[in-house]
C-alpha cells in the first residue's frame, strides 16, 4: 500500500481543486516560506482525523477553510482526499484504490466519506489501524516528534515505537474492552440493584397473586351460585309465563265483549259531549237573555222612578192647587141682595157685563175639578182670577 496522491479543494491557501501525484520514491516539497508547505502536511492530518485545530495553526476548525483573497473569494466548503494504492491487499477492503475524503463547511457539518461513501471517524480509525497511519501516528514528523524519539523518557519513545510497529491499534482495542468491561460492570451493578428492587416487588406480586388466586376461586363459586339462581328463576319465570298464557287466552276471549262494551261507552260518552255541547250553548243564550233582563229591569226601574218623582210632583201641585182653590172660593163668594139670590143666568150675565163681584161673584170655583188640565188651562184660571181680584 502507498500513497498515489493528495487532492485539495478549498483547504486553506489552495482555494480551487489541486491534485497532488506521488510517485514512487520520496518526493520532496520545496518552496520559499508561506508557499504552502505546512497547509500539506496539515491537510494530511486533518484528512486522517486530527480534532485540534490548534494542531492544525487555527483558533477553530472552520478556520481550515479558504477565507479568501484581494483576487478570490471565500469558498464555503474545504474538501481534502487521500488515494491510497492498495494493490497488495494491506488494507481489509475489497477495493484496490481506496479514497479517503473529509469535508467540512462553514455550517459546522462535517462527514467522512470511503470511496465516495459516507462513514464514521471510527470505522476509517479501525481500516488504518495497523498501518501506521492516523492523526496521532508518525505519518508526520514534526520537531516535537523528533525531540520525543532523542528523549530520555522511556514512556515517549515507547509510545512512537509501539505506534510506528503496530501496536497502537491493539493498545487502542485493549482500552476500548476495559472501557466496555467498566461500562459492563456498571450495569452488572445496576442490574444487581435492579435484581433487588424486582425480588421484592416478586414477593409483593405474589402475596397479590395468592389474593388473585383466591378471589378467582370466589368468583368462580359465585358465578356458580348465579348460575343456579338464575336457573330457579327461569323455572319460576316458566311457570309464570305458563300462567300469563292461559291468562292471554282467556282474556282473548273477552276482548270481543270488552271491545263491544267499550264501543258503547265511547258512544255514551259522544251522546254526553254532544248534551253537554248543547247544554252550553242554552246555557249561553239564557246568559244572554238574563242579562237583556237585567239591562230592561234597570231601565223600568229608572222609568218607574222617574214615574214616582213626577206623580210626585204632580200630588205637590195638586195640594198646592187646591189650597189656592179654597182661598179663592172665599174670596169670590157671591153677595146676596134683598136676601134672595138672583137667578145664576142673571149673575152670570151681571159678569159678562161688567158687574161688580160685590153684588155678584160668579163662582169661580164652581169649574169641574180636573187634575189633569192642562198648562194653558191653568194659565187662563190664573188670568181670569186676577181679573176678579182687580173688580
Amino acid at each position: 500500500m502507498r500513497l498515489s496522491r493528495l487532492e485539495l479543494s478549498g483547504f486553506k491557501s489552495f482555494a480551487g481543486t489541486v491534485e497532488l501525484p506521488f510517485e514512487a520514491g520520496v518526493t520532496a516539497i520545496v518552496g520559499p516560506n508561506g508557499c504552502g508547505k505546512s497547509n500539506i502536511s496539515d491537510a494530511v492530518r486533518w484528512v486522517l482525523g486530527e480534532q485540534s485545530p490548534r494542531l492544525l495553526r487555527g483558533g477553530k476548525m472552520e478556520d481550515v477553510i479558504f477565507q479568501g483573497s484581494t483576487g478570490r473569494r471565500p469558498v464555503n466548503v474545504a474538501e481534502v482526499s487521500l488515494v491510497f494504492d492498495n494493490s497488495d491487499g494491506t488494507l481489509p477492503i475489497a477495493y484496490q484504490e481506496v479514497v479517503i475524503t473529509r469535508r467540512l463547511s462553514r455550517s459546522g457539518q462535517s462527514e467522512y466519506l470511503l470511496n465516495r461513501g459516507a462513514v464514521r471517524l471510527r470505522d476509517i480509525q479501525d481500516l488504518l489501524h495497523g498501518t501506521g497511519l492516523g492523526a496521532d501516528a508518525a505519518v508526520v514528523m514534526e520537531a516535537k516528534m523528533i525531540d520525543a524519539l532523542l528523549s530520555e523518557k522511556a514512556e515517549e519513545r515507547r509510545a512512537l515505537f509501539e505506534e510506528a510497529a503496530g501496536i497502537g491499534l491493539y493498545r487502542n482495542r485493549k482500552q476500548s474492552y476495559e472501557r466496555r468491561l467498566e461500562e459492563t460492570a456498571a450495569d452488572l451493578a445496576r442490574l444487581e440493584d435492579l435484581i433487588a428492587e424486582v425480588q421484592t416487588q416478586v414477593r409483593s406480586l405474589a402475596r397479590q397473586r395468592g389474593r388473585a388466586e383466591r378471589y378467582t376461586k370466589m368468583i368462580d363459586e359465585r358465578y356458580g351460585v348465579a348460575i343456579t339462581l338464575v336457573r330457579r328463576e327461569l323455572e319460576d319465570f316458566d311457570l309464570a309465563l305458563g300462567a300469563l298464557g292461559v291468562r292471554t287466552r282467556e282474556l282473548g276471549e273477552t276482548l270481543p265483549g270488552a271491545r263491544t262494551r267499550f264501543e258503547e261507552a265511547e258512544r255514551e260518552r259522544e251522546a254526553r259531549v254532544q248534551a253537554r255541547h248543547t247544554a252550553e250553548v242554552q246555557r249561553t243564550e239564557i246568559e244572554r237573555r238574563l242579562a237583556d233582563a237585567r239591562i230592561d229591569a234597570g231601565r223600568l226601574e229608572g222609568d218607574l222612578a222617574l214615574t214616582a218623582e213626577r206623580l210626585a210632583n204632580s200630588a205637590q201641585r195638586r195640594a198646592k192647587a187646591g189650597e189656592e182653590r179654597g182661598e179663592n172660593e172665599r174670596r169670590c163668594r157671591p153677595s146676596w141682595s134683598g136676601g134672595r139670590p138672583r137667578s145664576r143666568r142673571s149673575a152670570s150675565a151681571s159678569w159678562r157685563s161688567g158687574s161688580p163681584c160685590a153684588t155678584w161673584r160668579p163662582s169661580c170655583c164652581g169649574r169641574r175639578r180636573d187634575t189633569g188640565r192642562s198648562r194653558a188651562s191653568a194659565r187662563r184660571w190664573s188670568a181670569s182670577r186676577a181679573s176678579c181680584a182687580s173688580g
